[in-house]
Formats: structure tokens, sequence, C-alpha cells
């Protein structure tokens, strides 16, 4: 784990109150005395991946601990190990093997952090919240949380502006139908026509630059009642072809007679073999 980054929020947050007679140690607990950790970042769970380790899990046990801490009654906190505690349940496990710490709230939120963003586990829209318990829960300025995630500010800060869009887009993105990328193009559109414009990407395939150009217009030219264009039969089927012959995506707009084809590529290799392609086409 990156030590500058583990060690950032202590520095920069003094420890809450702990309780002097909670023991560390390690252990077997029930998975139904574990309770989750209410300031997991982290809200979604890829089915395919957990399932992949649940059968794991179910077939090798599990080779980590789970961290937590003492709660009430006989209960007892998730502080890492969400991932592992849901699949050990898909896998029918009673009981888990758990390192028992003393913690504040603040370390609970620390240790949440770094686990889910180190592991880059984190979706745009969760790191965002965590990124926002820092600063609301905790009072860290959006330069202290960079200096603590090894950060520039102004990642901090374009992260918690995903916060400010819609409750239906954060939705989209949270689910992934918009990139973090297309959301800050949102951004960009006045806020009573970002749900409009969040739809209108998605219908039209735009790419990050191409929704960031088409925010400049995109009020104006509802306002005055233009059409949006539509692609026909003959166009969809033209970027089929084209994309039969191209890697990577192909993306074929035509309206009123004028038009634009973009061909995308990944990397150096995609770009080498469109080269080729276009070589012989001459």
């Amino acid at each position: 784990m990156n030590e500058h980054l583990g060690r950032g929020l202590s520095a920069l947050i003094p420890d809450g109150e702990k309780d002097d007679n909670i023991k560390a140690g390690t252990g077997t607990l029930p998975i139904d005395r574990i309770k989750p950790n209410r300031y997991q970042p982290r809200k979604r769970f890829d089915p395919e991946s957990l399932k992949e380790l649940a059968q794991s899990i179910g077939e090798n046990g599990i080779i980590q601990p789970l961290i937590v801490t003492k709660s009430e009654g006989t209960d007892y906190e998730l502080i890492a190990g969400e991932r592992r505690l849901e699949a050990a349940k898909l896998a029918g496990l009673t009981a888990v093997p758990v390192v028992i710490r003393s913690v504040s709230k603040r370390e609970q939120l620390q240790l949440a952090i770094v686990e889910n963003i180190q592991r880059e586990d984190l979706g745009p829209i969760e790191e965002a919240l965590a990124y926002q318990a820092l600063a609301q829960d905790f009072g860290l300025t959006h330069a202290q949380i960079a200096t603590t995630m090894a950060k520039d500010r102004v990642t901090i800060t374009n992260s918690l502006r995903l916060l400010k869009l819609p409750d239906d887009v954060i939705e989209l993105v949270a689910s992934e139908a918009l990139s973090a990328g297309h959301a800050r193009a949102v951004l960009m559109v006045q806020p009573e026509y970002q749900i409009l414009y969040a739809r209108h990407i998605i219908k039209y395939s735009f790419s990050v630059r191409q929704a960031e150009e088409r925010a400049k217009t995109y009020v104006s030219s509802l306002q005055k009642g233009e059409e949006e264009p539509q692609k026909d039969t003959l166009t969809r089927s033209f970027e089929r072809e084209l994309g039969s012959i191209f890697p990577g995506k192909v993306s074929v707009r035509e309206h009123k007679g004028k038009g634009k084809i973009t061909l995308e590529y990944r990397d150096a290799e995609q770009l080498e073999k469109i080269k080729l392609i276009l070589d012989k086409l001459r």
C-alpha cells in the first residue's frame, strides 16, 4: 500500500475517541455479527466479478482476513473487506476470518477509501462521495484531500463537481451509462437542460470530445427548435460497413446533406492499422 497515502489522513485528521476496553486480535466471526461499514465508499459490486470471487472462496477459503472493529453489544463493524464479505455470503459461508482493531470513525473512513482507491475499485460517483465525506464530515479542504490521496487538487475538485449533477444523471454515471468525462461535458450545459443533454449524449454515442463540442450549442439549438439529426437506415448501414473494415469505433453523422465520418482508435497499434487500410485504398 502507498505509504504516503496511508499516512496522509492520519497526519491530517486527529484520532477520535477510542474504546480502551477493545483489544486487537485475530479470530473468526459469524457473518451475521458483522455490520457493513457506514463509511464504505463503494456502493456497487460487479455481479460477475463477485460470483467469481465467491467461487474462489468456496474452493480455497478467505486468504486475507477482513478487518473489523467492535460495535454495539456483541456486533462488529466492517472496516475493510466488504467485497470479500459479500462474496463469502454468496458462497454460503457462515463465518469469516477477521482482524479486530480499535479505530476511530476517521480511521474507518481512511481505511475504506485507501483500500478501494488503491485497488481502483471505486466508480467516479463513489469516489466523489468519499471525497465529499472527507470534506464535510472531517473538514478537509480540496488541497488537503489531494495531498492525502496523492492526487492533483483539480482532480479532487472535478470529482466533487459530479455531485452537482441532477440525480438522474448521477445514476447514469454510477451505472456506467455515462463516463466521468461525459458527465463533465453535461456540466457545461445549463442545469435545467442537463438531463436532456445526458440522454442526448447516450443516444448518439458521442465521444467525450464530441460531447464537449456539442455542449456549446446544444441549448441554443433546442431553443431555436432545431431537429435532432437522425440516422437513417442508409447511414446506419454505411456505419456498420465501415465498422467491419476499420478497427476501433466508427461514427457517421449526416444532416441535411452534410456529414462527418469519425474513426476512433484506442492505441498506436489501432492507428497504424487504420493508416495501412487507408494506404491500400489510395
